[in-house]
């Protein structure tokens, strides 16, 4: 049996795999795949609405907040959030850059507005910042940050303090823990790592939010209210990756909710943090102890060819996807919500057999 560590698309519950499967041929009843429904079909539509009341009720979403469905995964929402948000030239904005996808962020919206960089700007990411360290714009338009950051593994313990509207990319956390909603204007997360296949993004926005105050004109495809108005329908929508998310939705449910989540995802990092610290060196995960990914477990080992030798050793054990992110090299292990415990019990094993053997 494969055990799955990619950062993403992700491993999807077998459970939901098995139904999909099941279903393929005749959804809903109609003689169609899902694959092939009308987004306009009344099937569909009761499919994206009980998702939407599925989302909101899982999440405890307050009733002034409004769920949309995006194309263009995450990334997208790069160029849409500014765009969206930004009312005029005098409008700053703060970004706080804790790994690649914040950076990201930030150089995107560097094209529409101004953008004060919270702290300052390195090459190596390895923790959060604490209130001290970081410096916000009196009066910013928002405050931008990145919940987990899948390259180097860094995630926030906690929701930061800002008095300015909070907008949090939550795309590889996303689902893996209670979240008060009510703290931010903008959540969104890209549903390839916690909930469905790629190409979708869920984009959860205060209705205060959704403006036609906007000093850049909106691309038609990013245009919130357009969207909104539309019930996320505007053009075609990714129909099967929001069946998926129906699914996945539904399994969340009925495992027992976020609180479970929570619960697993902090047993499954610390079965492998624990390996790494007691390893005498051999593993070593370079972020700081408060800020380590509960999703995204990164450690390295003495040299490249090391950890060539481990990924590919786990490779022939059917622990698939280990390897590194290109620009930062070493291990990672993705353990979002839909790796078991077994599979990371398999991997824990694996580690402590090759220190066994290489040290």
């Amino acid at each position: 049996m494969v055990s799955v560590f990619n950062a993403g698309p992700a491993k999807i519950p077998d459970a939901v795999l098995r139904q999909v499967q099941a279903e393929l041929l005749n959804f809903a009843g109609t003689g169609m795949s899902v694959l092939e429904i009308s987004h306009r079909s009344a099937e569909f539509t009761s499919l994206i609405k009980e998702t939407t009341s599925l989302i909101s009720e899982i999440l405890e979403i307050p009733e002034n907040y409004r769920v949309l469905w995006m194309a263009g995964g995450a990334s997208a929402q790069f160029s849409a959030i500014p765009l969206n948000l930004i009312a005029t030239k005098d409008d700053t904005v703060d970004y706080i850059v804790t790994g690649s996808w914040s950076k990201l962020a930030a150089k995107e919206a560097e094209k529409y507005t101004n953008v004060n960089y919270v702290i300052p700007p390195t090459t190596s990411y390895t923790s959060v910042p604490s209130e001290e360290e970081m410096s916000l714009t009196p009066g910013a338009k928002y405050v931008y940050y990145c919940d987990n950051e899948t390259v180097v593994g860094v995630e926030y313990p906690n929701v930061i303090k800002s008095a300015a509207t909070l907008v949090c990319d939550m795309s590889s956390n996303f689902l893996s823990r209670p979240v008060d909603v009510s703290k931010f204007g903008i959540i969104y997360a890209g549903v390839q790592k916690n909930v469905a296949p790629a190409g979708l993004a869920v984009l959860i926005i205060r209705e205060d939010l959704i403006s036609t105050e906007r000093l850049h004109q909106v691309p038609r495809i990013l245009d919130y209210k357009l969207q909104d108005g539309a019930g996320s329908c505007l053009n075609t929508p990714n129909v099967f990756s929001i069946y998926c998310t129906n699914l996945v939705l539904k399994h969340i449910v009925k495992s027992g909710g976020l609180k479970h989540y929570a619960e697993i995802s902090a047993q499954k990092s610390k079965t492998l943090y624990d390996i790494i610290d007691n390893s005498a060196g051999f593993y070593s995960c370079k972020i700081e102890k408060d800020s380590r990914s509960r999703m995204n477990v990164t450690f390295n080992l003495s040299s490249p060819e090391k950890e060539a030798e481990f990924v590919k050793g786990a490779t022939g054990r059917s622990l698939i996807g280990l390897k590194g992110h290109r620009s930062v090299g070493g291990v990672r292990a993705s353990i979002y919500n839909a790796v078991t415990l077994s599979d990371v019990q398999k991997l824990a094993d694996y580690m402590n057999l090759f220190k066994t053997e290489h040290n």
